[in-house]
């Protein structure tokens, strides 16, 4: 949540104290005895590119990170969303991108643009012709706040949601975001009401449970929507300020490192939730919203050690490329051919064969074969006469395999698949 001018954290009157320092005992036991699912993926949101060269936040390895642009950023912010995705990219991380107003908006007050279907078609297929590697989205952001044109439109955000997923029916889309604040649920009524087809990827941004120590929002919102859901922005708000410089929420860094708390907390107790983004990495010091883990100075605030104790605390990912490998020989090259689980996959795989002379003897690297790009189209690798022939005396064969995927999530994965006998030359020197 990003407040460049006044706004509205929640609407509705919220207990004076908020999350209570017993609560922090509470909510760490929460986790502890979280009952077995797969954890939710973890992430960052934030606009700046610097905090991804962090050493700080790339030892917490993170395999996402979010960013907010307005809706024309393809032909208004190119530079910006640029420098951005470079660097996740080389943080290893793989970019949301989510949509909102235009920067030079400022509702509730003027100029406050809603764009109509045909222009969000065109901005968002801008988008993803100049940035074909974005295959995450949210198509509005927080799109029942004040501070978006969609607060009293949801049959619009609906419309939006509509033109994006045509635009990229393999991308992974999320329907409807918002803020646990003001009458939500019947904006989503709204919503749900307009969309085409049943929706099952959904957003929220629960600060007044995690502030407030509460899980309302976050259990009404599961109970109303069917699918999963993403909590796409949480996290520990260090202050909040009106546009005069008041203090609408005090400074209080205890009190955000208890909210982190909570947030893996209540991801942790409720299975529905895939993935949580903390917001954010370091706001600046006149910014009106700070809800940063680290200081404007650059010194760690007490949420960072929230945030590690958060990660460690979740039961391990066992995240998949989404791919399933088969080895093969044509013509002396190595085939190796990728079964992809949930299109696109993408990203890079280390070769290594490996063999034994014996059933009784380990295995050993023959040669490892390199590095590849790899996509859903079959690798063709060349492989030395020798070592062919080494390979196809030996008792065993296998194929190691290391797989970094980018799509469609960030992974690393080993994988050992059997190796078939390679063919013997032919009287013609052809190898199969």
């Amino acid at each position: 949540m990003r407040c460049p001018r006044p706004c509205t954290l929640v609407a509705a009157r919220l207990p004076s104290d908020p999350i209570r320092p017993a609560l922090l005992i509470v909510a760490l036991a929460l986790v502890l005895a979280a009952p077995a699912h797969a954890a939710p993926q973890v992430g960052i949101g934030d606009q700046d590119p610097s905090a991804f060269a962090d050493e700080r936040l790339r030892a917490l390895r993170l395999p996402v990170a979010r960013m907010i642009v307005p809706w024309d950023a393809a032909s208004s912010q190119p530079e910006k969303v640029d420098a951005w995705l470079a660097a996740t990219r080389a943080a290893g991380m793989a970019p949301h991108i989510a949509f909102e107003h235009l920067s030079s908006d400022r509702c509730p007050g003027s100029p406050c643009v809603l764009p109509s279907r045909v222009q969000y078609r065109a901005a968002v297929g801008a988008f993803l012709a100049r940035w074909p590697q974005v295959r995450t989205f949210t198509a509005w952001n927080e799109a029942n706040h004040v501070s978006q044109p969609t607060a009293r439109r949801p049959e619009a955000a609906a419309g939006f949601y509509d033109e994006l997923r045509a635009a990229c029916a393999r991308c992974t889309i999320v329907a409807a975001d918002i803020l646990d604040s003001g009458s939500y649920l019947r904006w989503l009524r709204g919503f749900r009401a307009a969309v085409s087809g049943d929706p099952q990827l959904w957003g929220l941004h629960n600060y007044a449970d995690v502030t407030y120590g509460v899980t309302t929002a976050t259990d009404t919102v599961l109970a109303a929507l069917p699918g999963k859901l993403w909590v796409e922005e949480t996290g520990g708000i260090v202050v909040r300020r009106d546009a005069t410089g008041r203090e609408l929420l005090s400074s209080n860094e205890e009190r955000a490192s208890r909210s982190v708390t909570a947030a893996f907390a209540l991801a942790a107790t409720r299975p529905r939730i895939e993935r949580l983004y903390v917001y954010q990495w370091r706001a600046g010091a006149d910014d009106l919203f700070d809800a940063g883990i680290v200081r404007p100075d650059g010194t760690l605030r007490p949420s960072y050690a929230a945030f590690a104790a958060g990660m460690r605390a979740l039961p391990k990912r066992t995240a998949s490329p989404g791919m399933t490998w088969k080895a093969s020989w044509s013509k002396g090259r190595l085939v190796l051919r990728g079964r992809c689980a949930a299109a696109p996959c993408r990203g890079r795989v280390t070769v290594k064969l490996r063999s034994s002379r014996t059933f009784r003897t380990n295995l050993r690297t023959t040669k490892t074969v390199g590095t590849r790009s790899y996509t859903t189209k079959a690798l063709r690798l060349k492989v030395s006469a020798k070592v062919r022939t080494r390979l196809r005396t030996a008792a065993r064969r296998r194929v190691a395999l290391t797989v970094r995927s980018s799509s469609p999530v960030s992974a690393r994965q080993s994988v050992v698949i059997k190796l078939p006998r390679p063919a013997a030359p032919t009287r013609g020197g052809s190898r199969s």
